[in-house]
């Protein structure tokens, strides 16, 4: 009876709301700089009282989609009609959400997120054992804004001496300053940890070329996106001829775009964050496809809750990633609604404790 019982698990209750994140200090990118961040959560609940959480973290720069139109679309869809069949339904649902919020890659990851976080609550096993055999603990790098060289070169040190082994430099707002600014990070860095830059498409063709030449005896991991998210061939002639990798963030944001520049050798690797791809399963199918490429694979981030950021450990911890960029959540925010889920410490996340709310 109880077998029977827990096959036939279902969806009860499903709450959606918005809630504010306020950086504990202000952050800049080549096209933005923001003091707060707004989220959606989404928590699903069961008949035996297990709660699933899930987090939306639009960003319109990048996929087009804005927080009124995630909500509204969740607010409409994901209801408990949504939810017809038992949970353990897992053919059924991950299909269901990617077609029923088509266009809202935020909303699909947040849906599915709460899903597989209720899923395992109820057999209670780890959402990481969905996808692999997670490890306790996983590095994780440490993203530094656009300051000034001293600025720069402070953060640095500081980093460095709370455990993180890579540091990725925000660039892309000017070459000349840029070019100081990277080699006085590179100068703090010891040779056995890694720098890693990202514009964010702040450069043109020409100061982008210019950069990876003036780097070519610098000891640089990578570099993420440095022209124009649509400029795939600029990728391509720049991934060519550069001495270290360069890889897609804004140009990968379908699952379909990832394979594409992947297949097509436009770049080194991906970062694909959840907010794009549409969930942990499209980021486990990318996964699979650039490791079979020997192409490298990042995970990223938004400004996020440490809801979704605790699936990317997920992730990070069970499958074989180059590279986890999850600095946000509770690194970011004091005022996040959680408790639990992934903590970072001596730059490893680790998932010590469940995730709840406050």
């Amino acid at each position: 009876m109880n077998s029977i019982s827990k096959l036939k698990t279902m969806v009860s209750k499903v709450t959606i709301k918005r809630h504010t994140l306020h950086f504990r200090t202000s952050f800049k990118i080549a096209y933005e700089e923001v003091d707060q961040a707004e989220v959606i959560l989404v928590i699903l609940e069961d008949e035996h009282g297990n709660r699933g959480f899930g987090s939306a973290s639009p960003d319109i720069e990048v996929t087009g989609e804005t927080l009124q139109g995630v909500e509204q679309i969740l607010r409409k869809k994901l209801t408990l009609s949504f939810f017809d069949k038992s949970l353990h339904a897992v053919a059924t649902f991950h299909p269901k959400i990617q077609q029923a919020f088509l266009g809202f890659p935020a909303a699909q990851s947040a849906a599915e997120e709460a899903w597989l976080n209720l899923f395992c609550a109820e057999r209670k096993i780890s959402m990481g054992s969905l996808f692999g055999n997670p490890k306790k603990s996983s590095p994780i790098m440490v993203t530094i804004g656009i300051k000034d060289e001293k600025q720069t070169q402070h953060e640095v040190r500081q980093r460095l001496k709370q455990g993180f082994r890579t540091i990725k430099l925000k660039v892309g707002l000017d070459l000349k300053t840029d070019l100081l600014r990277i080699r006085a990070a590179r100068a703090e860095i010891p040779k056995t940890h890694r720098l890693v830059l990202d514009a964010n498409q702040g450069y043109l063709f020409k100061d982008a070329e210019k950069l990876i030449h003036s780097l070519r005896n610098l000891d640089i991991a990578l570099m993420e996106q440095p022209i124009a998210a649509e400029d795939w061939e600029g990728l391509k002639a720049l991934h060519q001829q550069s001495a270290f990798p360069v890889i897609a963030d804004e140009s990968a944001i379908s699952l379909n775009d990832a394979r594409r520049l992947l297949m097509g050798d436009y770049v080194s690797g991906v970062n694909i964050k959840l907010m794009k791809c549409g969930g942990p399963i499209n980021f486990a199918k990318i996964c699979d496809l650039a490791k079979s490429l020997n192409k490298l694979i990042m995970i990223g981030c938004m400004y996020e809750s440490n809801i979704s950021i605790t699936t990317g450990a997920h992730l990070a911890l069970s499958l074989h990633l180059d590279y986890a960029d999850l600095d946000s959540g509770a690194m970011d925010f004091d005022d996040d609604l959680t408790v639990g889920g992934a903590e970072v410490r001596r730059g490893m996340i680790a998932i010590k404790r469940p995730l709840g709310l406050k």
